[in-house]
């Protein structure tokens, strides 16, 4: 009992930290994964909705039935809905779009000792020839690699809340999209 209320409070110890930075990279990643599926089902919707306005747009002979003053009241409303479906669409491609939020490394303000190495990011990793990584790999400390993960996890987060973000633009959009329709409808 007095172990499991020490573990409670104590720190994290290294590997510890690792596994934890790890598991929190992996669901950054998870997150990044269904904002996709839901920018991707975003687009199938405004698929739909374009079809339907591209249905009444077809239909013409309708449009010549109405009183000249109505007519230019839909066709205002179709401009307005081609302009919407194409800056959706912008926001659709933001969405998906990779982030600009790379980890920044050389931002460190924690101390030389726990400084990232710069072994684990891609953007790292291709600056060195493929001996200097391994020499890199051979010297790391282990809190350099976690200070390295905790760098990533929050570059990943930064992302994750712009997606997220973006995401709600879209679908909010997209509720903008289909009560302008059905107004034209």
């Amino acid at each position: 009992e007095r172990k499991r209320a020490h573990d409670a409070e104590r720190r994290l110890e290294g590997w510890e930290r690792y596994r934890a930075l790890v598991d929190a990279s992996d669901e950054a990643y998870e997150l990044i994964d269904i904002s996709n599926r839901e920018a991707r089902f975003a687009l199938i919707l405004m698929g739909a909705l374009n079809a339907v306005a591209l249905v009444l747009l077809t239909r013409a002979d309708v449009l010549s039935l109405l009183p000249a003053r109505d007519r230019y009241w839909m066709v205002a409303l179709f401009v307005a809905y081609i302009v919407m479906a194409i800056g959706f669409l912008i926001q659709a491609i933001e969405a998906l779009r990779p982030g600009r939020f790379g980890p920044r490394i050389w931002d460190w303000n924690g101390g030389e000792h726990g400084r990232p190495a710069g072994v684990r990011y891609y953007e790292d990793v291709i600056q060195q020839t493929a001996a200097e990584h391994w020499k890199a790999w051979q010297e790391v400390r282990l809190t350099q690699l976690n200070a390295e993960i905790a760098v990533q996890v929050h570059s990943l987060s930064l992302k994750n809340h712009a997606k997220h973000a973006a995401i709600r633009r879209l679908y909010g959009g997209l509720r903008l999209m289909a009560l302008v329709l059905g107004a034209l409808m």
